[in-house]
């Protein structure tokens, strides 16, 4: 447990500049500035800008202008500091050398699908710069298993990641190709090929399962609510990035699952 709760640290720090990345990427500001209040433009202080803590002591607003904080802060900081908990707890093994390049590599990749996830709810809009990082990391860590452990490549993680992420993004390529763009864009078929890539066959069939299915549910509480209409867009992007972190997940949590659903 001591590993998670490092991670889990960790992780709330990096969602605080994750959620700056949301923001900014939107308008190209750069990275390197202060944070500051949206409304009143006031540069944020170092204590008013301490993961989860301040958000709770200013009540959810700026000590400026008392303009609300969106909710979006907090949680992604949560959502990431736990998710970085789990990578700490079930991948990293400090004896294990092999377990070190599989933690960074997850860190990244779950920063990096988290962002788009949130920026695609806010704007219906998928950051590609975002894919590619963690496109191109994927893919090195992929090449790298694979010339450490060799085996035939075939039946190698390389291979099934590389076939994963064509199955997935072919399949989501036929759909933009039929609806016209109705159904979703061409960012889906990216960041299919990503998820796909990133948890490779046979998972890519349970992963659109979950995928799919939680939006189908979501969709369907949001219309019984009167949140939407039969004809309303959603986002896909939190969808797919859900389910592949649940695939990443649940057979670390409950290892029986993976004797029915994931083999």
């Amino acid at each position: 447990m001591d590993f998670f709760f490092v991670f889990f640290l960790f992780g709330l720090l990096i969602g605080s500049f994750l959620n700056v990345l949301v923001y900014r990427l939107k308008d190209a500001e750069t990275l390197l500035g202060r944070s500051f209040c949206r409304k009143c433009k006031h540069q944020i202080r170092w204590y008013d800008n301490i993961p989860l803590i301040s958000f709770v002591l200013l009540r959810g607003e700026c000590r400026d202008c008392q303009e609300k904080i969106s909710w979006q802060y907090p949680v992604l900081e949560c959502v990431t500091g736990l998710l970085f908990g789990l990578v700490g707890f079930f991948f990293f093994d400090p004896l294990v050398t092999a377990s070190y390049t599989e933690t960074v590599w997850l860190l990244i990749t779950i920063s990096s699908i988290l962002v788009v996830a949130v920026y695609d709810m806010r704007h219906m809009e998928i950051p590609m710069v975002m894919l590619f990082v963690s496109a191109f990391f994927t893919f090195l860590f992929l090449l790298e298993t694979f010339f450490s452990f060799p085996e035939p490549f075939f039946s190698s993680r390389l291979f099934f990641g590389l076939s994963g992420g064509l199955v997935v993004s072919g399949f989501f390529f036929l759909l933009v190709w039929m609806s016209h763009e109705t159904w979703m864009g061409f960012g889906d078929v990216w960041l299919g090929l990503l998820c796909g890539l990133i948890v490779g066959l046979p998972l890519v069939l349970p992963m659109l399962t979950l995928s799919f299915g939680i939006g189908a549910i979501v969709g369907l509480t949001l219309i019984a609510w009167g949140k939407k209409g039969m004809k309303s867009q959603m986002p896909f992007a939190p969808f797919l990035v859900f389910g592949t972190l649940l695939i990443l997940f649940l057979p670390k949590i409950f290892p029986v699952l993976s004797q029915f659903l994931f083999v």
